[in-house]
């Protein structure tokens, strides 16, 4: 196999694309089950399409992917399968633009397609790497930004929509995970470094990255909601602290084998690699890239083995580096077989609950305490009742419990009290999940609304409207 991807030509993507089809199919034909995250996402999707995200849905997903949960609502509804084959053509498509970025950047001493194919390899470390996430998407600009890197590293072509458009596509996927604002940090130490750049063209970077999130505000401001979006966004993802899906324990467990291999490739570079000076320099950035991935995943809003995309670009560049730079054919070739055969067992052992190592319990919804009673409802659930929506659309405007919560324990404000009732008035839920009694004195206050709603317990159920 790898010296099928060795030969530099281009309808070997074709078959890279066969391959990724065909591991994946396993995952395809008996999916783990929908995780949090999907859930979240195909709720927020849900209610996309007639409001504005931040001011009628209270929620803290970043804009471009709200956006793409709509577009993928639309699409597909509910359907994982979908989505998943989608995410499938993504990966497909980040492993095959990488191996192209090294060809044209002649990162190694031949042209070759093994970095795409081992890129594709090491998006099977887990079942979840094949979602529709915004991780996916996100690393997918960041790809593109890195292509812009190399550009300016490489002296070649000097020109200022280089670093412009590498601010850009790094604010772009800001607003798809906004932790990945790092990489602009992280791009401007690299230009420093190795391009030697100059203050413009640092200015330039930021700048690039500030006309995205610009623009974003003009938008807001056009509506006059610009409070909501710095409150619901911009403060609600930097001072959020970390949701723990999965534990570092597990997600070593999954990253043993790709950690193994790093340590093979450093010390193969070590002994045998003969860089000539624009690939030593590459080498370094590929390095530093993969620490500022590392960084990034530390300020993650939410840990889970998808978080460690960004990590893939480098190291699929040092195992390539690896295995081409093995001398007898046969170890090179078994090295490429215990890689793949390792993480396609590992990914699909514990999908199903088959490794003690690796914990999933907290990835997947629990079963809600009301799922009998309410199916097929618009419900507003006032607490973290996530998996109660399994079942059921969003009521009202508020997602994010953590973020909604000050309206309703808060009710004393009047600001607040008017809200409610608008939210009430453009998404009526047909079931309130009140399990903290926070909706009586709110209905106290607002009498019209409290004539349309009947208590039963935990639960508020809206009464059939009746003609005159």
């Amino acid at each position: 196999m790898l010296r099928y991807f060795r030969i530099n030509d281009p309808y070997r993507l074709l078959s890279l694309l066969i391959l990724l089809v065909v591991a994946g199919l396993p995952l395809l034909l008996r999916l783990p089950g929908i995780t949090l995250q999907e859930l979240h996402h195909m709720v927020l999707g849900e209610v996309m399409g007639d409001k504005i995200l931040y001011v009628e849905i209270i929620d803290r997903t970043p804009p471009l992917m709200a956006v793409m949960d709509g577009f993928l609502d639309l699409l597909f509804g509910r359907s994982l399968v979908a989505r998943h084959l989608l995410a499938l053509m993504f990966i497909f498509f980040q492993a095959a633009y990488f191996a192209i970025l090294l060809i044209n950047n002649k990162a190694y001493n031949e042209s070759t397609y093994v970095p795409a194919l081992i890129f594709g390899l090491l998006s099977f470390v887990s079942f979840d790497m094949m979602a529709m996430s915004q991780e996916l998407i996100a690393s997918t600009l960041i790809l593109l930004s890195l292509n812009n890197l190399f550009k300016e590293i490489e002296f070649r072509i000097d020109r200022d929509s280089i670093v412009l458009n590498l601010g850009v596509f790094i604010g772009l996927a800001s607003l798809f995970v906004f932790s990945y604002s790092i990489f602009l940090l992280g791009a401007v130490l690299i230009l420093i470094v190795f391009a030697r750049t100059t203050l413009r063209k640092i200015l330039l970077t930021f700048f690039g990255y500030a006309l995205v999130h610009g623009i974003l505000f003009t938008i807001y401001y056009c509506y006059g909601k610009t409070d909501d979006l710095w409150t619901h966004f911009y403060l609600a993802n930097f001072s959020r602290p970390p949701i723990v899906y999965v534990s570092w324990g597990s997600l070593f467990f999954l990253g043993i084998l790709p950690i193994a291999y790093l340590v093979f490739s450093f010390f193969m570079l070590t002994r045998e690699a003969r860089f000539t000076k624009y690939q030593s320099q590459l080498s370094q950035v590929m390095f530093l890239w993969l620490l500022i991935a590392i960084v990034q995943i530390i300020f993650t809003a939410e840990r889970t083995p998808h978080s460690f995309f960004t990590c893939i670009p480098s190291l699929a560049y040092y195992f390539s580096h690896y295995l081409l730079l093995i001398r007898r054919k046969w170890i090179a070739e078994s090295m490429l077989w215990i890689l793949l055969i390792g993480l396609l067992s590992i990914n699909y052992l514990s999908a199903r609950n088959s490794l003690s190592k690796v914990d999933f319990r907290s990835f997947f919804p629990k079963p809600s305490a009301q799922a009998e009673k309410i199916k097929d409802k618009k419900v507003m659930v006032l607490g973290n009742d996530l998996p109660l929506y399994q079942q059921n659309s969003l009521g009202g405007s508020f997602l994010d419990w953590d973020l909604s919560r000050n309206y309703f324990e808060q009710s004393e404000y009047y600001e607040n009290i008017i809200w409610i009732n608008k939210s009430f008035q453009k998404n009526p839920p047909d079931v309130i999940v009140d399990t903290q009694n926070l909706m009586g004195p709110i209905l106290e206050k607002i009498p019209n609304l409290k004539n349309q709603y009947r208590k039963e317990g935990e639960l508020y159920w809206k009464l059939p409207v009746t003609s005159n």
